[in-house]
């Protein structure tokens, strides 16, 4: 692998909760996409007795009553950044057998110790989102035939979580272990009505930070990105949510194709959302399948990007 620089050069610090940081210097070009956040640790310190003796109590019980009486906590915040990133070569090849050594991090332009580092090691939770509009018919019914084993190719301890959406989103399934489980309501969902995305996403971001804060975030969205409605959110709220959440978004971009019992329903027109620039801003990618047989290796490199993702504290 000497296609790739030896060291990547990261850092620039964006205003908010959640901060993203941005690729300062690639002599080979590779390309660095991550996020960060702050995580508040709580360090309560020891206590303080004083040992004087208060005149009014009894002898015995007098240490004890001074002791809870003049013992304190100290509250120390400690700052936490976790930063997520995907090396790619010149080339566009994911390059996967870095090192700590290999990265240097900075904070307004201040170098920082990189106190901890791993690849797929910390455990996922994954919200599959998938669009049942109409024209999703043939790609739902593939999904429905692979999911089981792609999926399987998470981490044992990896969850997963099922949403479809059409003009509104659900939870179908909430996070679990069982692929057999999320693979068996696939089969159950039924394709038609119009589609709001940013709707979706959103509830799928919420729905990671809530039930899943100590994991790793990453969301699948199946579809084929034409969004037809217009819902309560918007791009700009989803990759705000995305990044609070810790979430990186992935597209499964699947070609058009027309049911052929799906019927024609005159609805508003609402194409005022880029897909891809929620997936670019959130650190995902735009995987396309250009059909549904294309499904299987669309999403296995889907999972497989999550598992080529570097974590670095």
């Amino acid at each position: 692998m000497n296609q790739f620089p030896r060291h990547c050069f990261v850092g620039q610090r964006l205003p908010g909760r959640r901060h993203r940081t941005n690729l300062l210097k690639t002599p080979m070009k590779s390309t660095v996409v991550f996020r960060a956040s702050r995580v508040l640790v709580l360090a309560i310190a020891g206590t303080l007795l004083v040992s004087s003796l208060a005149p009014s109590l009894p002898p015995a019980s007098a240490p004890r009553a001074a002791a809870e009486a003049d013992k304190f906590k100290l509250r120390a915040d400690v700052d936490l950044v976790l930063v997520e990133a995907t090396v790619r070569d010149q080339d566009g090849s994911i390059v996967n057998n870095l090192t700590r050594e290999n990265f240097h991090l900075y904070e307004d332009g201040v170098e920082q110790p990189i106190r901890y580092f791993s690849r797929d090691e910390l455990p996922l939770a994954v919200a599959l989102v998938l669009d049942c509009s109409g024209s999703m018919a043939p790609a739902l019914k593939q999904l429905h035939r692979v999911a089981y084993d792609t999926l399987s190719s998470l981490k044992p301890d990896d969850r997963v979580a099922l949403f479809d959406f059409a003009a509104r989103a659900d939870l179908r399934v909430g996070l679990t272990t069982d692929r057999r489980r999320i693979a068996d309501r696939i089969a159950a969902i039924h394709a038609g009505g119009g589609t709001v995305i940013p709707d979706a996403l959103l509830e799928a971001a919420l729905y990671l930070a809530g039930a899943a804060p100590d994991r790793r975030h990453a969301i699948i969205l199946v579809s084929d990105n034409d969004n037809t409605l217009q819902g309560y959110s918007n791009e700009s709220r989803v990759i705000r949510q995305a990044l609070q959440s810790e979430a990186a978004i992935y597209s499964i971009r699947v070609e058009q194709a027309s049911h052929p019992h799906a019927m024609d329903v005159l609805l508003p027109i609402f194409r005022d959302v880029s897909v891809e620039r929620i997936i670019r801003e959130t650190g995902g990618e735009v995987i396309d399948a250009r059909g549904p047989e294309s499904i299987r290796p669309a999403m296995a490199a889907a999972i497989s990007r999550l598992k080529q993702r570097y974590s670095l504290g």
